[in-house]
């Protein structure tokens, strides 16, 4: 069984709309979809925006369905600098924690810094950085690199090349970084896709556009379905 965690169900609209034999189910108010993609038994996990939801919903998938792989797909903000535009896919090596440290005038110290681990595993602590499995089937494909998850996404151009930089990043999501923690913490692989919905600038708070994040969602899941889902 393959296990999908994205956060809303317009990211999933696609995917759910191609399995076969679909029966909802719900888990402590989480949403969840069983059926078959592309001959695969899948579970698709509606988790919710954030950090929170993403572990929860992990959690929760990992305990009742017990998949042999998960991917996490959904939308993400570019970085500044990455050469990502709106509707563009990216691949992950590793997601990071991009608030989970110590924030000093000027600097940032990440947990490896103050020597707390975020999991103790008996091979390997891990701090801010959690690494991702790349599917065979993307070996060769570019754009791939680090992905952030943040609490707050980055709302000024200050913010988003400080993120950039200090983690060497493409762009940013609420949710990644749980996601693959949780994987970690059962020894499951995780992979991670996402499309681009817009590119860190200095805003206001008007919500982004939402043809925008329609575009990433719907070329995240095509790309999904014809690249990384095995025929």
């Amino acid at each position: 069984m393959i296990g999908i965690v994205v956060s809303t169900e317009i990211e999933a609209d696609l995917l759910l709309g191609r399995l076969a034999g679909k029966e909802r189910l719900l888990f402590q108010h989480k949403i969840f979809y069983r059926g078959a993609l592309k001959g695969k038994e899948t579970v698709i996990c509606i988790c919710g925006i954030g950090k929170a939801n993403a572990a929860h919903g992990t959690t929760l998938l990992v305990e009742k369905c017990k998949p042999g792989f998960v991917y996490s797909i959904g939308v993400a903000g570019a970085y500044p600098s990455s050469g990502l535009g709106v509707g563009d896919i990216a691949v992950a090596e590793r997601d990071i924690y991009g608030d989970e440290g110590l924030a000093l005038r000027g600097s940032f110290c990440t947990m490896e810094t103050l020597r707390l681990p975020l999991l103790s595993a008996p091979e390997h602590a891990f701090y801010n950085e959690f690494p991702l499995v790349v599917p065979d089937a993307l070996g060769n494909f570019t754009p791939r690199g680090n992905f952030v998850t943040v609490s707050s996404c980055s709302g000024t151009l200050e913010r988003g090349y400080a993120l950039e930089q200090r983690f060497h990043a493409v762009c940013e999501s609420m949710e990644g970084a749980a996601v693959a923690h949780i994987c970690a913490l059962n020894g499951i692989p995780v992979a991670e896709v996402r499309g681009i919905s817009n590119i860190i600038e200095d805003r206001t708070a008007t919500p982004l556009n939402k043809n925008d994040i329609l575009k990433a969602s719907e070329n995240v899941q095509r790309f999904f379905l014809e690249r990384v889902i095995e025929r």
